[in-house]
């Protein structure tokens, strides 16, 4: 019987969405809004793939229309939108969930577009290029005003994941597959290999486990269709098998003696094979109700020994399933979620719990001893107003600091791993929250919002990477060197028909920029440190052919 369950389970897992899907934030919001007051069919939860909503059901629900560019017989061929995104930092890298755009000063730019085919009710394809151009001037990285130990100590993340601080040197110029796909679709089962971004849990801003931080990754998926129906509710799941590139860029200081040892150890150039997987259920008792777990495994494509390796299952067979995993050459994460919607009260909250460890599963969260979590918590809350139009109030919490100073002392971050030394990465960025290990965030955001059309400002406030910063800093109980960034953000949105044209201004105040505190009367305690204004515009304009 148990494992009838579990075949049960996992055929649930093995289904998928089909037919042409945008990947766009703003556009994912606006289905996000419909969803609270109750117009937008299905009940999906959002949390699988939630950055690829299929194009109909957001034409239906934002009111924007396509039409074949060609058809006959089986084959169909639209055009996807095109996009052109301008973005710039006057002084220092701001924001996350760029995808294939980098965090980086300068100008840079996106375009992309592409082509969707359907050949019958089983074959789609879809060709999703994007081209990023981006100046990556330099900007004030890690001080060399800071001691040895400093640096010493900034290394014990730096040796353990791949996340540079600057992503190269001078101009960068890359063609990505973007989201693009080949996709077979049977009745209830889809089976696809894709480069598409991926968004996995209820989070705005963050999320642990799958985001859009980094560029898409080639990968293999089976996921649902639709909200799959059953006798306890519903469904909706993925499966997912890929493969993860590194940086290829060094940390600062290579040479750098501590002790007697250099401080940087060279990492093993090769492929990361990764697997993960998400599960929702939408209880028929409770309308509104979305829970779900989400897990992913990775280690070097050169230590897979085992065909369970290629299977994120860790957690459901205990600890050790494998040699590999016996042998801490395999690194896992998971995490439970939930979202409830309201509409009614037009409104939802939602929660993000992980850990990282080989196993989380519900009983595992009530261990009284410490360990390694992070979580994700959140609301947003529509204030209805005149023709249409709402007042939107959200709030978003996330926290990724280790929660004991004996977790510190022995640094071993979410996105770091001691034996897989690239980490939780893609391409020099985490794959989970942008905000990146041992950091914490908070955002509130006040917009006026129709559609489409969105008027708003939003505050946000980064602590950067406090296991570093207690690692490294505590025992000279210098409390003034939290890095933090408090930034203000205006937001501009507004649809002419079929082109959507966004506009944002962020304004950003680092304090003790990279944990720096310009030091001149050791007398003064409240001597104000590093601090970085930055200005950074974006424009982006869509149109839906």
């Amino acid at each position: 019987m148990k494992h009838k369950s579990l075949l049960f389970l996992l055929s649930l897992i093995f289904l998928q969405s089909s037919a042409q899907t945008i990947s766009d934030d703003r556009l994912k919001e606006a289905f996000r809004n419909r969803q609270l007051i109750d117009s937008a069919k299905p009940a999906n939860s959002l949390m699988v793939d939630a950055n690829q909503v299929r194009s109909a059901d957001l034409d239906a629900a934002v009111l924007m229309k396509s039409k074949p560019v060609f058809s006959k017989g089986n084959l169909r061929v639209q055009w996807l939108p095109a996009s052109l995104v301008e973005q710039y930092n006057s002084k220092a890298p701001y924001e996350w969930n760029l995808g294939s755009m980098l965090p980086a000063k300068g100008l840079q730019t996106m375009i992309s577009t592409g082509v969707h085919a359907s050949f019958g009710k089983h074959v789609e394809i879809q060709l999703a290029p994007e081209f990023v151009n981006a100046a990556n001037k330099n900007f004030e990285g890690f001080p060399l005003q800071l001691n040895e130990r400093a640096w010493a100590d900034r290394y014990q993340f730096w040796n353990t994941s791949d996340i540079p601080g600057q992503l190269g040197e001078g101009a960068y110029t890359k063609f990505f597959a973007g989201q693009s796909y080949i996709r077979y679709n049977t009745r209830t089962v889809s089976y696809g290999i894709s480069t598409e971004n991926m968004w996995w849990g209820p989070g705005s801003r963050n999320a642990l486990i799958m985001s859009t931080n980094a560029p898409g990754f080639l990968h293999a998926s089976i996921k649902t269709l639709r909200p799959i129906q059953t006798g306890i509710g519903r469904f909706e799941g993925e499966i997912i098998g890929g493969l993860l590139q590194s940086s290829g860029i060094l940390p600062p200081r290579i040479n750098s003696v501590y002790n007697g040892s250099f401080v940087y150890v060279p990492k093993e150039e090769k492929s990361r094979y990764i697997s993960g997987m998400v599960l929702t259920w939408q209880p028929k008792w409770t309308k509104g109700l979305f829970l779900g777990i989400a897990k992913a495994s990775y280690l070097y494509a050169s230590d897979i020994s085992n065909p369970l390796d290629v299977l994120p299952l860790q957690g459901f067979f205990g600890r050790a399933i494998t040699r590999t995993e016996k042998s801490g050459r395999k690194a896992s994460m998971g995490s439970l979620f939930a979202r409830y919607v309201m509409p009614a009260e037009q409104a939802e909250l939602y929660m993000e719990f992980g850990r990282k460890d080989l196993s989380l599963m519900p009983w595992n969260i009530l261990q009284t001893e410490s360990y390694r979590r992070a979580y994700v918590v959140g609301f947003r809350k529509l204030f209805s107003t005149s023709r249409g139009a709402h007042i939107q109030f959200m709030g978003e919490l996330t926290q990724m600091q280790a929660p004991t100073a004996e977790l510190i002392a022995t640094p071993d971050s979410w996105y770091t791993h001691k034996n897989v030394r690239q980490g939780y990465t893609h391409l020099g960025r985490p794959i989970g929250a942008g905000i990146g290990p041992g950091s914490n965030s908070q955002t509130v955001e006040i917009a006026w919002v129709k559609g489409l059309k969105k008027l708003g400002i939003q505050f946000e406030r980064v602590r950067y990477n406090s296991d570093y910063y207690y690692y490294a800093f505590a025992y000279i109980t210098d409390f003034r060197r939290h890095w933090i960034d408090l930034s203000t953000t205006f937001k501009a949105d507004w649809q002419f028909k079929n082109l959507l044209v966004s506009a944002q201004l962020g304004i950003i105040r680092s304090y003790n920029y990279q944990w720096l505190v310009i030091q001149t009367d050791p007398t003064d305690f409240f001597q104000p440190g590093n601090e970085v204004l930055n200005f950074a515009p974006r424009v982006s304009v869509r149109y839906r052919f």
